[in-house]
């Protein structure tokens, strides 16, 4: 069951990225797409994410909004067993103030953001918190930072780190895993890899997908973190 998911998730990835790479447009400079997977990009963005693990599959919907002083985000978690029904995981709103470092340097561009987010539950209930994230990036590097820690003791930390080894920066290898700690139920993910992203650009928005095969330390378990961006 495991490998029959895998191999259909890898195939969604290849035919998308296929489909839309015949309608692209090289009207936008490659400045603009190298910065797809930038979770700061400005303006609207949506993700929808999956985590497919052993035994079921956890989905995220996305919606962020970034301007040049804030970053706005809201979140919704699903959890599916392969053999069961959805159900609701939890859900989130978070906003954070930007500031840009390095306005000086030619080479790197660096946002921090501090602010606060709040959340429900089914677990852990209602809660609110505090959240950091950070961007620097430069020609071919991008490194990102989130941080969140709530009230009801559940902590997220994810520190990516990309590489674009295409020309026009299409292509990048990454490893953007996502750690959560629950000191309440005890319940934590800790999972490390590396993957793929990759940029494509159609007449209307930018796509980014990506797939990161991953490992749970703490879990003794596989995931595949896979996911597509809309960038309005």
């Amino acid at each position: 069951m495991y490998k029959k998911i895998l191999f259909t998730l890898l195939s969604i990835i290849i035919s998308t990225t296929i489909t839309m790479g015949q309608d692209s447009t090289a009207v936008h400079s490659p400045e603009e797409e190298v910065d797809a997977s930038n979770p700061l990009s400005k303006g609207l963005n949506a993700y929808q994410i999956g985590r497919f693990k052993p035994n079921q599959v956890e989905l995220q919907n996305i919606v962020n909004y970034t301007t040049d002083k804030w970053f706005i985000r809201g979140a919704i978690d699903y959890t599916k067993p392969y053999d069961g029904k959805v159900y609701y995981g939890s859900s989130s709103f978070m906003v954070s103030r930007l500031f840009e470092f390095a306005k000086n340097n030619e080479k790197w561009k660096v946002q921090s953001g501090f602010g606060v987010v709040v959340s429900n539950s089914k677990v852990n209930g209602s809660a609110i918190g505090v959240n950091f994230v950070g961007v620097q990036t430069n020609e071919k590097w991008k490194f990102v930072e989130l941080l969140t820690y709530q009230s009801n003791g559940t902590i997220e930390a994810q520190y990516g780190a990309y590489y674009k080894f295409t020309k026009n920066g299409n292509w990048e290898v990454r490893t953007h895993p996502r750690m959560l700690f629950n000191t309440q139920t005890g319940v934590h993910e800790i999972p490390v890899g590396v993957g793929l992203g990759h940029t494509v650009r159609a007449k209307t928005f930018m796509t980014y997908i990506y797939c990161e095969p991953e490992y749970d330390l703490y879990n003794n378990e596989y995931i595949i973190y896979s996911g597509v961006k809309f960038i309005f």
